[in-house]
């Protein structure tokens, strides 16, 4: 092959990664729009760009009391398939205080592998997060609060993130809202299916009628 044909060849070959490489982030940046702006499962948010790391802070109402929205985090095992974002979540080792657990997730319509130690705390009702591996690293915690009358609980998230992908913030975040939510959801799913979720106070007040 002469030198003109290896030019050519090697130019097809650029432009069918350049193509590729922008139609990944059309799918990218098209997936992330649906996380912008208020999302139901979020109660309040917060996500700061401190250098190359995201301070975090996100907030999402469990209706079902503390002590079995700490149970339902202490086996993380069970959100694998609760929904169809977490395809794996596999418990590598660990006890009833830490466990090292895989996920296999996908945020905006992309796999991942994420490799995650959880510390817990009872008495506090706290759960520490912290990446072991994986492209996104995290440092943080799920605190639960408890509502007045016992029958919910408050899941507070706040952490360091730090997505190690070339991609502009807003889709990022975009990225780091739907891992929450989708973590949210599989464990109302696991209570739900436990009997453990409480009506909503609009809902028994229709049943009642």
């Amino acid at each position: 092959m002469n030198a003109r044909n290896v030019a050519i060849a090697v130019g097809v070959v650029v432009l069918v990664v350049a193509l590729w490489m922008f139609l990944k982030f059309r799918a990218v940046q098209q997936a992330a729009v649906k996380w912008e702006g208020k999302v139901d499962e979020i109660a309040s948010e917060k996500i700061e760009k401190q250098g190359e790391s995201f301070q975090v802070e996100l907030t999402s109402r469990i209706d079902a009391p503390i002590d079995a929205v700490f149970d339902s985090f202490e086996h993380p095992e069970k959100s694998q398939g609760m929904v169809p974002e977490i395809q794996v979540a596999k418990v590598l080792s660990g006890d009833d205080k830490k466990k090292t657990v895989e996920f296999h997730i996908v945020a905006l319509d992309q796999p991942q592998v994420l490799t995650v130690e959880l510390t817990y705390d009872q008495a506090q009702k706290r759960i520490g997060v912290k990446t072991v591996e994986g492209l996104t690293d995290i440092d943080g915690a799920y605190q639960l609060v408890a509502s007045p009358d016992g029958k919910r609980t408050l899941v507070v998230y706040k952490a360091k993130q730090t997505v190690r992908l070339p991609l502009p913030d807003g889709i990022l975040q975009g990225a780091i809202k739907e891992q929450f939510v989708n973590l949210m959801r599989a464990i109302k799913k696991d209570l739900g299916q436990q009997g453990k979720l409480v009506a909503r106070a609009g809902l028994e007040l229709r049943l009642a009628a």
